[in-house]
């Protein structure tokens, strides 16, 4: 059996989550790794034997990279694609009892830059830390919903 996780260390990957970089669950220990992709694929590439020239302050990363590529006691946490922000700004945005509010913020997730739209629209309608809590609590539900699919025990 997994040993359980934090469920406060998984909402975080996911709130820092980027293009270059993906976090993992260390099965054995409940620690969530966060590393970069390209070492992860090098280490995949390079096999058991081989070892990069890498500096010394990426030793500790490169044999995460390596326990990630060659073990089964990692489990990948949800990208940033699986997390659908976009969807979650819309959820908000419908969630708001001001028409006024919702249609403002509704209207900002449309069209380029939309993500930059919404970040100006929630400033200027003074809604900034509500949804900063509603964003929080719908990576909460993603990591619950994500611990639960892959029989992991999430603790608070």
């Amino acid at each position: 059996m997994p040993a359980p996780v934090r469920l406060s260390d998984i909402v975080d990957a996911l709130e820092m989550q980027s293009d270059e970089l993906s976090s993992f669950l260390d099965l054995d220990t409940g620690q969530v790794e966060t590393i970069s992709d390209d070492l992860v694929r090098d280490a995949e590439e390079c096999g058991d034997s081989e070892e990069p020239n890498l500096s010394d302050w990426q030793d500790e990363e490169w044999e995460t990279a390596r326990r990630i590529a060659f073990s089964d006691r990692f489990r990948k946490l949800p990208t940033k694609f699986e997390v659908h922000e976009w969807e979650i700004m819309r959820e908000f945005a419908d969630s708001l009892e001001s028409g006024k509010i919702r249609e403002d913020l509704l209207h900002a997730l449309h069209g380029s830059g939309a993500f930059r739209h919404f970040k100006d629209a929630i400033r200027r309608q003074g809604v900034e830390s509500a949804w900063f809590a509603f964003r929080t609590e719908a990576l909460r539900q993603i990591a619950v919903d994500w611990c639960e699919e892959n029989g992991v025990s999430p603790v608070e």
